[in-house]
């Protein structure tokens, strides 16, 4: 009995969990701008750049940075990736901001690609649950839960991978107002 109670409460908040992510699905990850994107328009609207990462072994990037940004009361981190087109952003870019955000993301020392700024995409977490057994999970958990790429600009978004992609859009809408 107090299986199939625990099974239907787990079931009643995915459904909740499902229903909360509304209009998602409409946040597109590549979104093509002919507006060329520059640092300074991440500044102008209270970007707070913490690092400048050497772009050197970045293909096609021209910048690249770790900082935050508050909205609402809210402070996320932020990886900001410039290149001179869309075009680059996507075909040189989108594969290395994929490898490095999401769950299943390369956070271990030496598995991204492009080490610069590795230790910034990580975070330590503890104490949440996993599973129905109430295990608690801790250690090295990746901070990005996704990434947008808007015109020249990838964005690598801190969060949970559903949620992190409204966070990626409330800085694109912010420099794009």
């Amino acid at each position: 009995m107090k299986l199939m109670f625990s099974l239907s409460i787990m079931a009643s908040a995915l459904i909740l969990a499902c229903g909360s992510s509304e209009g998602t699905e409409s946040l597109e990850i590549v979104t093509p701008s002919e507006q060329i994107f520059t640092l300074d328009d991440f500044i102008s609207v209270g970007y707070k750049k913490n690092r400048t990462y050497d772009v050197s072994e970045l293909p096609g990037a021209t910048g690249a940075w770790f900082g935050f940004w508050k909205n609402e009361g809210e402070s996320n981190d932020f990886e900001i990736r410039i290149y001179a087109s869309h075009e680059d952003a996507v075909s040189m870019g989108e594969n290395l901001a994929a490898e490095v955000s999401g769950n299943d993301a390369l956070i271990g020392k030496d598995e991204a690609t492009w080490q610069e700024g590795s230790k910034d995409r990580r975070q330590v977490g503890g104490g949440v649950d996993k599973g129905s057994l109430g295990l608690q999970a801790t250690g090295i958990f990746p901070k990005y839960g996704n990434y947008a790429i808007y015109g020249n600009v990838i964005i690598l978004c801190e969060g949970q991978e559903g949620l992190a992609i409204e966070t990626c859009w409330k800085l694109i809408n912010a420099i794009t107002e």
